[in-house]
């Protein structure tokens, strides 16, 4: 049975970062070794960004969602889970390589419209607890779906920041080919796994999804309870 398509989902209007946080106190667990059905590859220690963790962590609730979506993948398939937890030194370093990124392409003419860019595909960095980007609570998660023949193709690379990485995009072609049909039920596989579970997912980003933090409480209209966090693990 091929999975269902993707609804468009637009954002709701307004800044995420000014709702409450009813913190609950949960800690970070690490996802090594958690289950056959998840799977870890840190990204970002992978390729060497300054201070990034060599182990991807998440908050005790966002694990247990984790499995539960894990359950909805066929046989065979499993989650890689790419990023987790970040601290606020990878978050800072993420946006500045990716606004320089944007600046080189050429395609805007003012820093606000360079921030603007920026800011559909990273999280301004912010230290401060109250009002984190959603990798800083531990929250958020970005991942993708595995077999033992590699990982599916979902059509761009992890981080890629144009128009195709949109959740919906290949759900729009008038007339797809059999790749882009095939790239269309892989991201509807990963997209109905993880928001039967309780996820939300970031629009932009066909990997990212988020639980508990204030991005999600701004997507399911209930409360977040993730504040920002330092660098305690379990």
């Amino acid at each position: 049975m091929k999975p269902k398509p993707i609804a468009p989902h637009p954002s709701p209007k307004g800044n995420y970062r000014t709702l409450p946080i009813q913190e609950c106190g949960e800690p970070l667990i690490s996802l090594t070794g958690l289950s056959p059905k998840i799977q870890v590859y840190p990204f970002y220690h992978q390729t060497n960004i300054a201070g990034a963790l060599a182990d991807c962590f998440l908050r005790e609730s966002v694990v247990t969602k984790l499995i539960e979506a894990a359950k909805h993948l066929p046989d065979e398939h499993f989650f890689v889970v790419l990023d987790g937890y970040r601290p606020y030194e990878v978050q800072l370093e993420l946006y500045r390589m990716i606004k320089r990124d944007i600046e080189a392409r050429g395609e805007f003419r003012s820093e606000e419209e360079v921030a603007k860019e920026v800011a559909k595909y990273v999280a301004y960095p912010s230290p401060n607890i109250e009002t984190p980007s959603p990798h800083m609570t531990g929250g958020a998660v970005d991942l993708t779906i595995g077999t033992a023949s590699g990982w599916l193709d979902m059509g761009t690379d992890f981080d890629d920041f144009t128009v195709k990485a949109q959740t919906t995009w290949f759900e729009q072609l008038s007339e797809p080919d059999e790749r882009e049909l095939q790239i269309r039920d892989n991201r509807r596989l990963l997209y109905h796994a993880m928001t039967s579970a309780g996820f939300a997912n970031y629009e932009n980003e066909w990997w990212h999804y988020d639980y508990g933090n204030q991005r999600w409480a701004m997507e399911t209209g209930q409360t977040a309870f993730y504040k920002g966090i330092g660098e305690q693990r379990s």
